[in-house]
Protein backbone atom coordinates (compact mmCIF):
# COMPACT_ATOMS: atom_id res chain seq x y z
CA UNK A 1 0.00 0.00 0.00
CA UNK A 2 1.35 3.41 -0.98
CA UNK A 3 1.63 6.18 1.56
CA UNK A 4 -0.07 8.40 -1.02
CA UNK A 5 -2.15 7.18 -3.97
CA UNK A 6 -2.52 10.06 -6.42
CA UNK A 7 -5.15 9.80 -9.14
CA UNK A 8 -4.23 12.10 -12.03
CA UNK A 9 -0.87 13.26 -13.35
CA UNK A 10 -1.68 16.86 -14.23
CA UNK A 11 -0.26 19.89 -12.45
CA UNK A 12 -1.85 19.23 -9.08
CA UNK A 13 -1.26 15.48 -9.00
CA UNK A 14 2.34 15.50 -10.21
CA UNK A 15 3.27 18.47 -8.00
CA UNK A 16 1.88 16.68 -4.93
CA UNK A 17 3.79 13.55 -5.97
CA UNK A 18 7.01 15.59 -6.11
CA UNK A 19 6.54 17.03 -2.65
CA UNK A 20 5.50 13.83 -0.89
CA UNK A 21 8.07 11.60 -2.61
CA UNK A 22 10.80 14.18 -1.95
CA UNK A 23 10.10 13.66 1.76
CA UNK A 24 10.82 9.94 1.40
CA UNK A 25 7.24 8.62 1.30
CA UNK A 26 6.03 5.87 -1.02
CA UNK A 27 3.96 7.59 -3.74
CA UNK A 28 1.94 5.90 -6.46
CA UNK A 29 0.78 8.22 -9.26
CA UNK A 30 -1.79 7.00 -11.80
CA UNK A 31 -2.13 8.86 -15.11
CA UNK A 32 -4.74 7.84 -17.70
CA UNK A 33 -2.79 9.13 -20.73
CA UNK A 34 0.12 7.11 -22.08
CA UNK A 35 2.28 10.10 -23.02
CA UNK A 36 2.43 13.88 -23.50
CA UNK A 37 -0.88 15.44 -24.51
CA UNK A 38 -2.58 18.80 -24.86
CA UNK A 39 -5.29 20.06 -22.51
CA UNK A 40 -7.76 22.91 -22.70
CA UNK A 41 -5.93 25.58 -20.72
CA UNK A 42 -4.96 29.23 -21.06
CA UNK A 43 -1.34 28.15 -20.38
CA UNK A 44 -0.75 31.34 -18.40
CA UNK A 45 1.60 30.98 -15.44
CA UNK A 46 1.01 33.74 -12.92
CA UNK A 47 3.63 34.85 -10.44
CA UNK A 48 2.21 32.48 -7.80
CA UNK A 49 2.43 29.51 -10.17
CA UNK A 50 5.99 30.36 -11.19
CA UNK A 51 7.03 30.59 -7.54
CA UNK A 52 5.60 27.15 -6.77
CA UNK A 53 7.32 25.61 -9.80
CA UNK A 54 10.67 26.94 -8.62
CA UNK A 55 10.01 25.38 -5.20
CA UNK A 56 9.48 22.06 -6.98
CA UNK A 57 12.81 22.39 -8.79
CA UNK A 58 11.24 23.18 -12.19
CA UNK A 59 12.41 26.24 -14.13
CA UNK A 60 9.74 27.25 -16.70
CA UNK A 61 12.21 29.45 -18.61
CA UNK A 62 14.49 26.45 -19.12
CA UNK A 63 11.49 24.68 -20.68
CA UNK A 64 11.04 27.50 -23.18
CA UNK A 65 8.43 29.63 -21.38
CA UNK A 66 8.01 33.17 -22.73
CA UNK A 67 7.53 36.29 -20.56
CA UNK A 68 4.17 38.08 -20.51
CA UNK A 69 4.19 41.57 -19.05
CA UNK A 70 1.08 43.27 -20.43
CA UNK A 71 -2.62 42.61 -20.88
CA UNK A 72 -4.67 43.86 -23.82
CA UNK A 73 -8.47 43.75 -23.47
CA UNK A 74 -10.42 43.74 -26.71
CA UNK A 75 -14.04 44.82 -27.03
CA UNK A 76 -15.30 44.78 -30.60
CA UNK A 77 -13.09 47.04 -32.75
CA UNK A 78 -11.50 48.67 -29.71
CA UNK A 79 -8.74 47.59 -27.35
CA UNK A 80 -6.96 48.90 -24.27
CA UNK A 81 -3.60 47.79 -22.88
CA UNK A 82 -1.95 47.99 -19.47
CA UNK A 83 0.96 46.48 -17.56
CA UNK A 84 0.43 43.36 -15.50
CA UNK A 85 1.39 43.74 -11.81
CA UNK A 86 3.94 40.94 -12.30
CA UNK A 87 5.78 39.13 -15.08
CA UNK A 88 3.84 36.02 -16.07
CA UNK A 89 5.00 33.20 -18.35
CA UNK A 90 3.42 31.35 -21.25
CA UNK A 91 4.12 27.61 -21.34
CA UNK A 92 2.07 24.77 -22.79
CA UNK A 93 0.61 22.04 -20.62
CA UNK A 94 2.07 19.57 -23.12
CA UNK A 95 5.54 20.57 -21.94
CA UNK A 96 4.89 21.52 -18.32
CA UNK A 97 2.92 18.43 -17.30
CA UNK A 98 5.62 16.15 -18.66
CA UNK A 99 8.32 18.07 -16.84
CA UNK A 100 6.47 17.71 -13.53
CA UNK A 101 5.81 13.99 -14.00
CA UNK A 102 9.50 13.47 -14.83
CA UNK A 103 10.47 15.46 -11.74
CA UNK A 104 8.15 13.32 -9.59
CA UNK A 105 9.89 10.20 -10.86
CA UNK A 106 13.31 11.64 -10.04
CA UNK A 107 12.10 12.20 -6.47
CA UNK A 108 11.09 8.53 -6.28
CA UNK A 109 7.38 8.49 -7.13
CA UNK A 110 6.13 5.37 -8.90
CA UNK A 111 4.25 6.50 -12.02
CA UNK A 112 1.85 4.28 -13.95
CA UNK A 113 0.65 5.59 -17.32
CA UNK A 114 -2.33 4.48 -19.35
CA UNK A 115 -4.31 3.65 -16.19
CA UNK A 116 -7.96 4.70 -16.02
CA UNK A 117 -9.66 4.99 -12.66
CA UNK A 118 -13.05 3.29 -12.83
CA UNK A 119 -14.24 3.84 -9.27
CA UNK A 120 -12.98 5.12 -5.96
CA UNK A 121 -14.08 3.42 -2.77
CA UNK A 122 -12.54 4.81 0.40
CA UNK A 123 -8.79 4.29 0.07
CA UNK A 124 -9.07 1.85 -2.83
CA UNK A 125 -9.21 2.77 -6.51
CA UNK A 126 -10.52 0.24 -9.01
CA UNK A 127 -8.63 0.77 -12.26
CA UNK A 128 -8.20 -0.80 -15.68
CA UNK A 129 -5.13 -2.52 -14.25
CA UNK A 130 -6.67 -3.78 -11.05
CA UNK A 131 -7.02 -2.26 -7.61
CA UNK A 132 -4.62 0.26 -6.13
CA UNK A 133 -4.58 1.31 -2.49
CA UNK A 134 -3.14 4.19 -0.53
CA UNK A 135 -3.11 5.23 3.10
CA UNK A 136 -4.05 8.64 1.73
CA UNK A 137 -5.85 9.19 -1.58
CA UNK A 138 -5.38 12.41 -3.55
CA UNK A 139 -8.01 13.01 -6.22
CA UNK A 140 -6.46 15.11 -8.99
CA UNK A 141 -8.38 14.00 -12.10
CA UNK A 142 -9.13 17.54 -13.23
CA UNK A 143 -12.33 18.04 -15.16
CA UNK A 144 -12.89 14.30 -15.69
CA UNK A 145 -15.81 12.76 -13.76
CA UNK A 146 -14.99 10.07 -11.20
CA UNK A 147 -17.32 7.46 -9.78
CA UNK A 148 -17.16 7.13 -6.01
CA UNK A 149 -19.01 4.19 -4.48
CA UNK A 150 -21.47 4.15 -7.36
CA UNK A 151 -22.01 7.92 -7.56
CA UNK A 152 -20.41 10.09 -10.25
CA UNK A 153 -18.80 13.08 -8.54
CA UNK A 154 -19.40 15.50 -11.40
CA UNK A 155 -21.98 15.63 -14.15
CA UNK A 156 -23.67 17.78 -16.74
CA UNK A 157 -23.99 21.41 -15.75
CA UNK A 158 -27.38 22.99 -16.46
CA UNK A 159 -25.77 25.85 -18.36
CA UNK A 160 -22.07 25.25 -18.06
CA UNK A 161 -19.28 26.36 -20.33
CA UNK A 162 -17.52 24.73 -23.26
CA UNK A 163 -13.79 25.19 -23.76
CA UNK A 164 -11.60 24.96 -26.86
CA UNK A 165 -7.87 25.27 -27.43
CA UNK A 166 -5.86 25.65 -30.62
CA UNK A 167 -2.18 26.36 -31.21
CA UNK A 168 -1.09 28.52 -34.14
CA UNK A 169 2.14 29.28 -35.95
CA UNK A 170 1.90 33.02 -36.53
CA UNK A 171 3.56 35.14 -39.15
CA UNK A 172 6.71 36.92 -37.87
CA UNK A 173 4.89 40.25 -37.88
CA UNK A 174 1.94 38.87 -35.89
CA UNK A 175 4.28 37.17 -33.40
CA UNK A 176 6.05 40.48 -32.79
CA UNK A 177 2.70 42.17 -32.26
CA UNK A 178 1.70 39.57 -29.65
CA UNK A 179 5.09 39.29 -27.92
CA UNK A 180 4.99 40.01 -24.17
CA UNK A 181 1.21 40.42 -24.16
CA UNK A 182 -1.87 38.39 -23.36
CA UNK A 183 -4.93 39.39 -25.39
CA UNK A 184 -8.31 38.94 -23.70
CA UNK A 185 -11.17 39.34 -26.19
CA UNK A 186 -14.70 39.75 -24.79
CA UNK A 187 -17.80 38.51 -26.62
CA UNK A 188 -21.49 38.00 -25.96
CA UNK A 189 -21.57 34.56 -24.35
CA UNK A 190 -17.86 34.04 -23.75
CA UNK A 191 -14.28 35.21 -24.10
CA UNK A 192 -10.97 34.24 -25.69
CA UNK A 193 -7.38 34.45 -24.53
CA UNK A 194 -4.40 34.56 -26.90
CA UNK A 195 -0.71 34.52 -25.97
CA UNK A 196 2.62 33.06 -27.02
CA UNK A 197 4.00 29.87 -25.51
CA UNK A 198 7.23 27.98 -26.19
CA UNK A 199 8.54 27.15 -29.68
CA UNK A 200 7.11 30.39 -31.10
CA UNK A 201 3.57 29.05 -30.88
CA UNK A 202 0.47 31.01 -29.99
CA UNK A 203 -2.15 29.47 -27.71
CA UNK A 204 -5.78 30.43 -28.28
CA UNK A 205 -8.15 29.36 -25.51
CA UNK A 206 -11.90 29.96 -25.86
CA UNK A 207 -14.58 29.75 -23.19
CA UNK A 208 -18.24 30.08 -24.15
CA UNK A 209 -21.61 29.21 -22.71
CA UNK A 210 -23.05 25.92 -23.91
CA UNK A 211 -26.17 27.72 -25.13
CA UNK A 212 -23.95 30.09 -27.15
CA UNK A 213 -22.16 27.08 -28.63
CA UNK A 214 -25.51 25.57 -29.61
CA UNK A 215 -26.71 28.85 -31.11
CA UNK A 216 -23.54 29.03 -33.21
CA UNK A 217 -24.29 25.62 -34.70
CA UNK A 218 -22.42 23.33 -32.32
CA UNK A 219 -19.21 22.82 -34.31
CA UNK A 220 -15.68 24.20 -34.50
CA UNK A 221 -16.19 25.88 -37.87
CA UNK A 222 -18.93 28.05 -36.39
CA UNK A 223 -16.88 28.78 -33.26
CA UNK A 224 -13.91 29.78 -35.41
CA UNK A 225 -16.10 32.23 -37.31
CA UNK A 226 -17.34 33.58 -33.96
CA UNK A 227 -13.92 34.57 -32.63
CA UNK A 228 -12.45 35.46 -36.02
CA UNK A 229 -15.21 38.06 -36.38
CA UNK A 230 -13.19 40.12 -33.91
CA UNK A 231 -10.91 42.34 -36.00
CA UNK A 232 -8.04 42.30 -33.49
CA UNK A 233 -7.91 38.50 -33.28
CA UNK A 234 -8.45 38.20 -37.01
CA UNK A 235 -5.52 40.52 -37.69
CA UNK A 236 -3.18 38.51 -35.45
CA UNK A 237 -4.29 35.09 -36.69
CA UNK A 238 -4.50 36.03 -40.38
CA UNK A 239 -2.16 33.83 -42.44
CA UNK A 240 -1.29 31.85 -39.31
CA UNK A 241 -1.30 28.05 -39.45
CA UNK A 242 -3.45 25.98 -37.09
CA UNK A 243 -1.17 23.30 -35.61
CA UNK A 244 -3.79 20.78 -34.50
CA UNK A 245 -5.94 18.77 -36.90
CA UNK A 246 -8.86 19.64 -34.64
CA UNK A 247 -9.08 21.71 -31.46
CA UNK A 248 -8.76 20.26 -27.99
CA UNK A 249 -12.20 20.58 -26.40
CA UNK A 250 -13.93 20.05 -23.06
CA UNK A 251 -17.56 20.45 -22.01
CA UNK A 252 -19.50 20.97 -18.78
CA UNK A 253 -17.10 23.47 -17.23
CA UNK A 254 -18.61 24.75 -13.99
CA UNK A 255 -16.89 27.67 -12.30
CA UNK A 256 -17.21 28.73 -8.69
CA UNK A 257 -16.60 27.56 -5.15
CA UNK A 258 -17.25 23.88 -4.35
CA UNK A 259 -20.45 22.74 -2.71
CA UNK A 260 -20.35 22.05 1.03
CA UNK A 261 -20.52 18.25 0.61
CA UNK A 262 -17.69 18.27 -1.95
CA UNK A 263 -15.07 17.98 0.79
CA UNK A 264 -16.61 15.02 2.60
CA UNK A 265 -14.85 11.65 2.70
CA UNK A 266 -11.22 10.63 3.19
CA UNK A 267 -9.93 11.65 -0.28
CA UNK A 268 -8.22 15.00 -0.78
CA UNK A 269 -9.58 16.94 -3.78
CA UNK A 270 -6.92 18.88 -5.69
CA UNK A 271 -6.98 21.43 -8.50
CA UNK A 272 -10.08 21.41 -10.68
CA UNK A 273 -11.47 18.51 -8.61
CA UNK A 274 -11.72 21.03 -5.79
CA UNK A 275 -13.04 24.03 -7.69
CA UNK A 276 -12.60 25.89 -10.97
CA UNK A 277 -11.81 29.58 -10.97
CA UNK A 278 -12.88 31.58 -14.05
CA UNK A 279 -10.23 31.23 -16.72
CA UNK A 280 -10.04 34.93 -17.57
CA UNK A 281 -8.06 35.67 -14.37
CA UNK A 282 -5.25 33.28 -15.32
CA UNK A 283 -4.87 31.79 -11.82
CA UNK A 284 -6.19 28.28 -12.46
CA UNK A 285 -2.74 26.71 -12.66
CA UNK A 286 -1.66 28.59 -9.54
CA UNK A 287 -4.63 27.16 -7.62
CA UNK A 288 -3.78 23.65 -8.83
CA UNK A 289 -0.22 24.01 -7.57
CA UNK A 290 -1.31 25.63 -4.29
CA UNK A 291 -3.66 22.70 -3.64
CA UNK A 292 -0.74 20.32 -4.19
CA UNK A 293 1.39 22.10 -1.60
CA UNK A 294 -1.43 22.06 0.95
CA UNK A 295 -2.26 18.41 0.23
CA UNK A 296 1.38 17.42 0.64
CA UNK A 297 1.51 19.22 3.99
CA UNK A 298 -1.64 17.36 5.04
CA UNK A 299 -0.20 13.95 4.10
CA UNK A 300 3.20 14.58 5.67
CA UNK A 301 1.73 15.95 8.91
CA UNK A 302 -0.96 13.21 8.99
CA UNK A 303 -3.72 15.82 9.21
CA UNK A 304 -7.25 14.83 8.24
CA UNK A 305 -8.98 15.63 4.94
CA UNK A 306 -11.38 18.09 6.55
CA UNK A 307 -8.53 20.30 7.78
CA UNK A 308 -6.93 20.23 4.33
CA UNK A 309 -10.14 21.31 2.63
CA UNK A 310 -10.64 24.10 5.19
CA UNK A 311 -7.14 25.41 4.51
CA UNK A 312 -7.62 25.17 0.76
CA UNK A 313 -10.94 27.03 1.01
CA UNK A 314 -9.29 29.76 3.07
CA UNK A 315 -6.52 30.10 0.49
CA UNK A 316 -8.76 30.16 -2.61
CA UNK A 317 -12.13 31.62 -1.54
CA UNK A 318 -11.25 35.27 -2.12
CA UNK A 319 -9.66 34.64 -5.51
CA UNK A 320 -12.54 32.52 -6.83
CA UNK A 321 -15.21 34.84 -5.45
CA UNK A 322 -13.67 37.94 -7.05
CA UNK A 323 -13.08 36.09 -10.31
CA UNK A 324 -16.72 34.96 -10.38
CA UNK A 325 -17.92 38.54 -9.83
CA UNK A 326 -15.73 39.67 -12.73
CA UNK A 327 -16.83 36.88 -15.07
CA UNK A 328 -20.53 37.23 -14.25
CA UNK A 329 -20.35 40.99 -14.65
CA UNK A 330 -18.73 40.72 -18.08
CA UNK A 331 -21.58 38.49 -19.28
CA UNK A 332 -23.84 41.54 -19.19
CA UNK A 333 -23.45 43.59 -22.38
CA UNK A 334 -24.09 46.83 -20.53
CA UNK A 335 -21.62 46.08 -17.72
CA UNK A 336 -19.03 44.79 -20.18
CA UNK A 337 -19.33 47.97 -22.24
CA UNK A 338 -19.07 50.16 -19.13
CA UNK A 339 -16.11 48.22 -17.71
CA UNK A 340 -14.24 48.44 -20.99
CA UNK A 341 -14.68 52.18 -21.34
CA UNK A 342 -13.69 52.78 -17.73
CA UNK A 343 -10.50 50.84 -18.44
CA UNK A 344 -10.06 52.82 -21.64
CA UNK A 345 -10.26 56.07 -19.65
CA UNK A 346 -7.94 54.76 -16.91
CA UNK A 347 -5.85 51.72 -18.07
CA UNK A 348 -4.30 51.11 -14.60
CA UNK A 349 -7.72 49.67 -13.64
CA UNK A 350 -6.70 46.55 -15.59
CA UNK A 351 -3.53 46.29 -13.54
CA UNK A 352 -5.53 46.58 -10.33
CA UNK A 353 -8.04 43.96 -11.49
CA UNK A 354 -5.20 41.55 -12.24
CA UNK A 355 -3.69 42.23 -8.81
CA UNK A 356 -7.03 41.78 -7.02
CA UNK A 357 -7.66 38.32 -8.50
CA UNK A 358 -4.46 36.67 -7.28
CA UNK A 359 -3.98 34.02 -4.63
CA UNK A 360 -2.60 35.15 -1.27
CA UNK A 361 1.14 34.80 -0.70
CA UNK A 362 2.25 31.29 0.16
CA UNK A 363 3.01 30.65 3.80
CA UNK A 364 4.57 27.24 4.43
CA UNK A 365 3.56 27.26 8.10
Amino acid sequence: MADALILGGGLAGSAAACLIARDGKHVSLLERETGPHHKVCGEFLSIEAVGHLHQLGVDPLALGAVPIERIRVVQGHHDVEAALPFTALGLSRFTLDEALIAKAETYGAHVERGVRVLELSGRTARTTRGEREGRRVLLATGKLPVREQGVVLSGRAEDGFVGFKMHYRLTPAAARQLAGTIVLALFDGGYAGLQLVEDERANLCLILRRKTFSQLGGDWTAVRGWFESNPVLQRILADGDALFEKPVAVANLTYGLPSRDHAEGPALSLGDRWAMTPSLTGDGMAIALRSAFLAAQCVLSEADAASYHRRLAAQTRRQITRAMVLQNGLESSALRFAAYWLARLHPPLLTRAAHATRLPAWNEA
